[in-house]
């Protein structure tokens, strides 16, 4: 059975290699899967997930979506800006530390509200109840389409496997064998999605998840119990796929960062010109250095890194660039001290 889909994103993206980023860290060949280019509102991996869950809301008849997600949330803001593209309305539940909404709105989140989401503030303690929220919310609406965290369920999952058939012929175009898949982890959707279609496909290739905020084993066995749920929905095709999750460099958790995770965040942009947010594809570049200064990848490795998007909340971290700045600071001062001298 075929899918509705609508078309959200500019697809394929592209498969590039990171020349400068190869040659400077003294690694496995690294590429980089843009998904950061799947539209500018709309860039990042959700909206591959939208395109199956928004094309199943506007068949359901229903007039406004309901989601969740982090004040910051990539999925929250593509859900926001996709909705309003196929005529939806959004109801956001956000987490924030204490249940409000912060002081300024800036990055992902202002452009939820330039979107016109109407935006919900839960606490931490209300947010683990989130399923079971956005379901009431649903029935008092009346008609509205929920969406899971992340869009990630087995109807979401089905955006990566169509990725996973895309990925394909761009490995043969640049003679890449076995390649590892380095992606960060959190909802467990992407990568679900990453196994489904490598197996339906056949593909001799490793996926590294890298979770950014959970400890391994819980998304592992997410990620388990929504195959297994996939499995029964879409039947199961292929073979066995080598897959795990690690939950190595979470640091100080989801969405909180360390100044070394910054440093090579500033240090990868620099030698790419891509943008790293510090929730996701910043931790999730920190660990792909971590692990090639220990020695896990071989020279004739490649890697790809799934640049999952996050160019938005990178500019609600102003702290990326402030021990930079506080440096430059102390340098100039000195300079003038000298000169009085």
């Amino acid at each position: 059975m075929t899918q509705p889909r609508v078309s959200l994103a500019n697809l394929p993206t592209p498969l590039e290699k990171a020349e400068r980023l190869t040659a400077a860290w003294r690694g496995p060949k690294i590429w980089i899967k843009r998904d950061d280019l799947t539209g500018f509102g709309l860039s990042g991996n959700k909206v591959r997930k939208l395109e199956f869950h928004l094309a199943a809301a506007l068949e359901s008849g229903t007039d406004t979506v309901v989601t969740c997600g982090a004040v910051q949330s990539n999925h929250c803001r593509a859900t926001a800006l996709a909705a309003a593209r196929v005529g939806l309305r959004t109801v956001l539940f956000l987490r924030s530390p204490d249940g409000e909404p912060p002081m300024e709105a800036t990055g992902n989140h202002f452009l939820q509200l330039l979107a016109g989401a109407q935006c919900r503030f839960v606490t931490p303690a209300e947010y683990d109840e989130r399923n079971a929220i956005m379901e009431r919310a649903a029935a008092d609406i009346g008609t509205a389409w929920v969406i899971p965290e992340g869009a990630s369920d087995p109807l979401g999952a089905l955006g990566f496997v169509s990725a996973m058939h895309e990925i394909t012929p761009q490995l043969d175009e640049h003679g890449i064998n076995r390649p590892i898949i380095w992606h960060a982890s959190s909802s467990a959707g992407t990568t679900t999605g990453m196994v489904r279609g490598a197996q339906e496909i056949g593909l001799d290739i490793e996926i590294i998840g890298s979770s950014v905020g959970d400890p391994a084993d819980e998304v592992t066995d997410h990620i388990r119990a929504l195959l297994t749920e996939s499995d029964s929905l879409y039947g199961r095709r292929g073979g066995d796929v080598e897959w795990r999750i690690i939950d190595d460099y979470i640091g100080r958790g989801y969405g909180l960062t360390t100044p070394e995770e910054l440093a090579t965040q500033v240090e990868a942009t620099r030698l790419t010109g891509l943008l790293f947010d510090p929730a996701y594809t910043g931790k999730l570049i920190h660990g792909l250095k971590q692990e090639i200064d220990q020695g896990r990848f071989t020279t004739e490795d490649d890697v790809i890194f799934w640049h999952t998007g996050g160019g938005f909340a990178a500019l609600a971290h102003p702290e990326l660039l402030e021990q930079e700045n506080t440096d430059e600071r102390t340098q100039n001062t000195e300079k003038r001290n000298q000169r009085r001298i």
